[in-house]
């Protein structure tokens, strides 16, 4: 059987194996959507024991391939787990882990397959990655404007090297990668209304509003003409 052949049968066999695990979910009502929060899956995480800081690590690196929720509830939920420092550790490795893993899937599945998950929307990233793959990779980990998934998808499609996008991705995360685990730490430090007040959890809370507002305020200065990237 010759290559294609091989990816043609994997492929069949993911899309079976998703299909019939969504299936199961549905049909066994085992997994309550609503009752998932940082704090429930804190503690699912914590009942393995010595064993946790693989278990969240795959996890991240799962729900980041196969592109479905909770993963801001995960990443939030490192810092609960396993502390501030710790947690940006597991949270890099788990992001760098299923960020590589989609742009293997990418590169090895073809245009065909990741064209239906990005439904033909930001073409325009294949010049960009091809013209400046590095610094296109750095710039929307910084400051998202293409959504994380299809960024990652994105990348194996176009001619970018894999260390070019390795590297880049590594960096751009760390400023979201503390912040979450920052953040999350604070959260599990609340014990009542008052801690909510403190300094700590407030520069905490105003470091991922922050992250999150960027975007948004980019957009804004581009669009009025007071801000002009270079091909973003």
């Amino acid at each position: 059987m010759d290559k294609k052949g091989i990816k043609n049968i994997v492929g069949i066999l993911v899309v079976i194996i998703a299909f019939f695990a969504v299936w199961w979910i549905a049909q066994c009502r085992c997994v309550n959507l609503k009752a998932i929060t940082p704090a429930t899956i804190r503690d699912y995480i914590q009942g393995f024991g010595l064993w946790a800081p693989v278990v969240y690590c795959l996890a991240y690196a799962l729900n980041t391939i196969l592109i479905v929720p909770p993963i801001a509830l995960l990443s939030l939920s490192a810092g609960l787990v396993f502390g501030k420092i710790w947690g940006a550790i597991f949270l890099m490795m788990g992001a760098v882990i299923g960020t590589s893993g989609t742009f293997f899937l990418s590169r090895l599945f073809g245009r065909v397959l990741v064209e239906k998950i990005m439904r033909g929307k930001f073409k325009d990233l294949d010049d960009l990655l091809e013209k400046r793959g590095f610094t296109t990779i750095l710039f929307f980990r910084v400051i998202p404007l293409v959504p994380y998934e299809v960024l990652n998808y994105a990348s194996g499609l176009s001619k970018i090297k894999f260390r070019d996008y390795f590297f880049a991705t590594f960096v751009g995360l760390i400023p979201g990668v503390i912040i979450s685990a920052f953040f999350g730490g604070a959260l599990g430090e609340l014990r009542s209304f008052k801690d909510i007040l403190s300094f700590k959890f407030i520069m905490a809370f105003v470091a991922l509003l922050l992250v999150i507002v960027i975007p948004v305020i980019y957009k804004s200065l581009k669009k009025k003409g007071h801000y002009y990237g270079r091909g973003f």
